[in-house]
This record gives structure tokens, sequence and C-alpha cells, in this order.
């Protein structure tokens, strides 16, 4: 890797290029986006991965479609659904 000096004016200027996302990631966002309250969806658990790591890329995508979610494991199944609007209980935060 080599790096050099740019002129400050061509960076400003230049196109930026969006995060490239996997196409598993792509449809775990349409699938959030697309979920009805009430309704669940689940992903299967593919050998070779973990329940941990979907757990994480459906959590990245609901991060990312700005999305609270329910996500619970069982078996060779990571279930997801949308998180209700009613408060967490504990303490109070300040604000």
């Amino acid at each position: 890797m080599q790096i050099v000096d740019a002129e400050f004016g061509t960076l400003k200027s230049a196109a930026r290029r969006g995060r490239a996302r996997s196409t598993e990631t792509v449809q775990l966002i349409e699938a959030i986006e697309s979920l009805q309250p009430g309704k669940a969806k689940a992903v299967m658990v593919e050998p070779g991965t973990t329940p941990e790591k979907v757990r994480a890329r459906i959590m990245y995508a609901a991060k990312t479609a700005d999305r609270k979610l329910q996500i619970a494991v069982t078996g060779d199944r990571v279930m997801f659904a949308l998180r209700n609007g009613r408060r967490q209980r504990g303490r109070p935060r300040g604000t």
C-alpha cells in the first residue's frame, strides 16, 4: 500500500460510494422493513455458522433499518418480530 498526498478539493467533489452490503444483509433489511406488528419471521441457521452470528446479523440489519426487534434463538432458528412500544422495566433514566 502506498499513501500519497492528495488535493482536498478533489476529495470534496469526488463521488461517495455507499456501503456495500452482502445480499444476505439486504434480504434481512427488506424482511425487517416488511414486518407487521404481531407477525414474526425466522432465519434458519445454516451449517458452518452459529445462532450467535445470525443474531448479530439480524441486529445489524435492524439497526440499519432503524427498527427495534424482539429476537429469540430456538434450536436451529433465530426468530424475530417488531418490539412493541411498551416501556422497559427498571430504573428510569434521566434525560
